[in-house]
Order: C-alpha cells, then sequence, then structure tokens
C-alpha cells in the first residue's frame, strides 16, 4: 500500500499518528514501509469495526476511554511529571467528540456546577483563537470542569485527548509558551482514536463549543 491511498483510505487518522507514519516512511524501505501500511490499515479496519459493534452516543465513548485506559496502563513505568495542581493543560483549546459531549452535558444537566459564563464566552472563539495560545496566563481559557485545587472535577468522565496528555519533561515547562514540552506517546492510542473517528455518526470540536450546544438544545 502506498501513502497516499492510505490517508485516502483513512482521512481521519490524529495528527500524530500521520506524524508517526511520515517519520517511518524515511526509516524504512519502500517494500517495508507498504506492508507496514497494509498492516496498519488493517489493525484500523479491524478496530473501527469493534467501534461499530457498539451503539453510537456515550457507550461507544466509553468503550474508547476503556481502551486508552488499557494501553497507557502498559507504559505505567514511564515516569510522568502530570500531577494535582499542575493544570497548563487545561488551559489549553481540546477538541471532543459529539459522544463525549453528551457525557458532559448530562453531568452539568444533573447538577454539576460550572461556569455557564466562561463556557459562553469559550464557545464563542473562533477555532484555535489566539486567546488559546496565551495558555494558564489566561484565567479566562480555564477549562470549566477545572476546580479550585487545580483539578479535574470530572476525572472518571474526562474526555480521551485529555487522557492521553502527559508530559516528562518537568511540569513548570507546560507553565511557559517557549520552554521545551516532551509529550508520552503510545502509538496504538492514536490508533484507537483514528478507528473511532472513522465513525461518520460522530463530530468532533472543540470542547466549549460541543458542550454548549448540548446543554442549550
Amino acid at each position: 500500500m502506498q501513502r497516499d491511498s492510505f490517508f485516502q483510505k483513512h482521512p481521519k487518522i490524529t495528527r500524530s499518528l500521520k506524524k508517526f507514519i511520515h517519520e517511518y516512511e524515511e526509516k524504512l524501505a519502500p517494500e517495508t514501509f507498504a506492508a507496514f501500511l497494509e498492516s496498519l490499515s488493517e489493525e484500523l479496519t479491524r478496530a473501527s469495526e469493534d467501534f461499530a459493534a457498539v451503539p453510537p452516543g456515550p457507550a461507544r465513548a466509553r468503550k474508547l476511554h476503556e481502551l486508552v485506559e488499557q494501553e497507557i496502563a502498559q507504559g505505567a513505568e514511564i515516569e510522568i511529571s502530570c500531577k494535582k495542581g499542575c493544570s497548563a493543560c487545561c488551559h489549553m483549546e481540546v477538541e471532543i467528540t459529539s459522544y463525549e459531549a453528551e457525557i458532559l452535558a448530562t453531568l452539568v444537566t444533573e447538577g454539576h456546577v460550572i461556569d455557564r459564563g466562561r463556557l459562553q464566552k469559550q464557545s464563542e472563539r473562533s477555532l484555535q483563537d489566539g486567546q488559546w495560545k496565551q495558555g494558564i496566563r489566561n484565567l479566562e481559557s480555564k477549562c470549566v470542569f477545572l476546580n479550585s485545587e487545580g483539578a479535574c472535577s470530572i476525572y472518571e468522565h474526562r474526555p480521551v485527548m485529555c487522557r492521553r496528555h502527559s508530559v516528562t519533561s518537568p511540569a513548570k515547562n507546560c507553565e511557559t509558551l517557549d520552554a521545551p514540552i516532551t509529550l508520552r506517546y503510545f502509538p496504538r492510542v492514536d490508533l484507537l482514536i483514528s478507528a473511532a473517528n472513522e465513525d461518520s455518526e460522530m463530530q468532533i470540536g472543540p470542547l466549549a463549543k460541543m458542550l454548549q450546544m448540548k446543554v442549550q438544545a
């Protein structure tokens, strides 16, 4: 299989997985790379079919969360810097699925208190708005689910993009906009997310916009 045909067949793979594929192309002989793409395509298709066997909606999101957690647990020996109270990543623009938005909206409508005003303001921002690039310096970018202790108030229900994000570089590096950051990376996590993204019934967008639409519905 050639690279272009692979990307045509799987147009919704994550940016990280696409980067991983490009890096492999530079390292492998053409015939080995073609075999790698063929194998990867088959695995993506199988994973996509497994997700399709789960009813659409929150159940599919929870299935993805479960599989991603299992994959990350296998790398538990890799020491990470993330800890309760270091919340720089909770001031970033995070994309979630419409299924995850349903989970979060249910929590809110059932009584989980959030700052509705801040959610509204965040939802009005354009994609990749410059305010997000200010990071932790902009308090208005604080995730509406981040509590006063700098911890996620819905940790068990957090989106997959929050689950996969962890760093091995010093936590203080995350607080600036120019310090080097080293992310812990699991290729299979990206494969699972990419397979889930092939769901034609699911939409993806910024957390604030997706959640705002759901709570207003």
